[in-house]
């Protein structure tokens, strides 16, 4: 029989706690001489119930024999007072480390609160990454036959979820769904006596989703598909985000905006509209931090000061805000101020359901509008014609042209005698006479 770790119920394993003997894998596991522990608290209670029969030991004249079973002691005066200390340091560990899984229950309660759940269809990653997958929701069907005076009933997981009488000598349970880790399913029969019995017990187990899948970058959708995703950024600024709006509506375009916190609480006129005119909102974190080096070294390096608590809370408080003042929750996307980001940081916004979105780069061509250089000396600055151009020849020369492409711009412009947003009604209107549609992220990648 297979057993599968009680903290990971997707991965197998045959090792034990010492203590409370649950099954736990290579990754939870905590080595202490030549034993095996689920947790510090597992390892304290061990160490105590050792020291505990040493002691009897001491009073019984068994010490040598007791000293042998457990080999941890070899002097009690003196590893009384090692495990003294011992126990001092690992209640202290213990005491943080409940800490610590308090404020992840925390942070994972807020973000089922205030982040829209997944679906599936959004979570499918860029096609072009090579074959990949894995089952995101699980659902089963379960029909059988039995008299029709028989009542049937299912529980799951010791939960009575459905009952039912037999039509014909047939009954079904539909659309059973199936938690994490390992499931029971019991499907039982009562006659008109009241006589209850099993009929048929069904174990099975059902995998944790991978955080390392949750975590690639996606650049593009389908390629399949002649759609193309706007998107725009929203950050310290709101200099062009009227007369963005305002075309988008003109033209009839949805996309998708990635706003900061800071925006929403500086131009919350501007959030409403954009909620009102059926636009997605992707965050963009609280305050658009530098999270590697690249900007010093051109190496995705994580920051010394970014860490995992100080990224969550970022994401975690902007959908809060946005929760907050639109009554709805922000899509499951962030994008990485400055495009920065790595795979742990990826990582790290992934365990609270955001999946990092960037944008189409192929060969040379990129669809960054480059919008935000305002410089006209930098060797980046393009005038709105060459944005324009850059943008309707991605793909020229490719079978696929720009199908499945996503589109960096921002809401925000420093260009005050170019701004890069006028291109956008003669940049739809091409596009849409080559045969493409302008959707959302969410709709972008779908199957």
């Amino acid at each position: 029989m297979d057993h599968f770790c009680h903290n990971h119920p997707g991965v197998k394993t045959t090792k034990r706690c010492y203590t409370c003997k649950k099954y736990i894998c290579a990754e939870c596991f905590i080595p202490f001489l030549d034993r095996s522990f689920c947790s510090w608290s597992c390892l304290l209670a061990s160490l105590c119930s050792s020291f505990a029969a040493l002691f009897r030991a001491n009073r019984s004249g068994e010490k040598k024999s007791i000293i042998r079973r457990h080999g941890v002691f070899r002097a009690s005066t003196f590893w009384g007072f090692c495990l003294f200390l011992f126990i001092s340091a690992i209640l202290g560990v213990s005491l943080y480390k409940i800490f610590l899984e308090s404020q992840a229950a925390q942070t994972y309660r807020i973000a089922m609160e205030t982040i829209e759940s997944p679906h599936p269809d959004a979570l499918s990653g860029s096609v072009l990454n090579g074959p990949d997958g894995m089952v995101l929701s699980n659902r089963v069907s379960i029909n059988g036959e039995a008299a029709d005076s028989v009542i049937i009933s299912l529980k799951v997981n010791g939960k009575l979820i459905d009952a039912t009488l037999p039509q014909d000598g047939q009954f079904v349970f539909n659309d059973i769904r199936l938690s994490f880790g390992a499931n029971e399913i019991l499907v039982l029969g009562m006659d008109t006596k009241g006589n209850v019995k099993i009929l048929q017990k069904i174990e099975t187990t059902y995998g944790s989703p991978r955080l390392s899948f949750l975590a690639r970058d996606v650049t593009r959708g389908n390629v399949e598909r002649k759609e193309i995703a706007l998107t725009f950024d929203g950050g310290a600024g709101n200099g062009a985000t009227k007369a963005i709006l305002d075309i988008l509506r003109d033209k009839k375009v949805t996309c998708t905006m990635f706003l900061t916190g800071g925006f929403l609480k500086r131009y919350p006129n501007e959030v409403q509209r954009i909620v009102a005119d059926g636009h997605e909102v992707g965050n963009h974190t609280w305050s658009h931090p530098h999270l590697t080096s690249f900007g010093e070294d051109h190496v995705h390096t994580t920051l010394p000061e970014i860490s995992r608590n100080m990224l969550q809370k970022e994401l975690l408080e902007t959908a809060k805000q946005f929760k907050v003042m639109t009554g709805k929750k922000i899509k499951p996307y962030w994008r990485a101020p400055f495009g920065e980001h790595n795979l742990e940081i990826r990582m790290w916004a992934a365990e609270i359901g955001f999946r990092q979105i960037g944008w189409t780069n192929s060969r040379g061509e990129s669809m960054d509008s480059m919008d935000w250089v305002a410089d006209t000396t930098s060797a980046s600055f393009k005038t709105t014609d060459e944005i324009l151009q850059n943008l309707l020849n991605f793909g020229k020369s490719k079978e696929t042209g720009a199908n499945g492409s996503i589109i960096l711009m921002h809401l925000d412009t420093q260009r005050q005698k170019d701004p890069a947003h006028r291109i956008l009604p003669a940049f739809v209107d091409s596009m849409r006479a080559r045969g493409y549609t302008f959707t959302t992220i969410s709709q972008l990648l779908r199957p």
